[in-house]
């Protein structure tokens, strides 16, 4: 759900909305033992960079691949 929410988020150009998430997904995701998840949410918390920052190419690419692994 949460990163359903990130990627509508990041569509809607809402990047500090997108930025939450990630971070939340990343707590959520390493104390529950899904330490594939949390890195592939980490990856997208590092792209879209802090508050007031441009992020760096590749957030999109990163994000699919974190639903590619909760596809799994």
């Amino acid at each position: 759900m949460d990163a359903k929410a990130m990627n509508d988020a990041a569509l809607a150009d809402d990047l500090d909305e997108a930025r939450f998430r990630a971070r939340l997904i990343v707590v959520r995701a390493r104390g529950g033992g899904l330490e594939l998840v949390a890195e592939a949410a980490e990856d997208i918390a590092v792209l879209l960079r802090d508050p007031g920052m441009e992020p760096l190419p590749g957030y999109g690419h990163a994000m699919l691949r974190l639903a590619n692994i909760l596809a799994l």
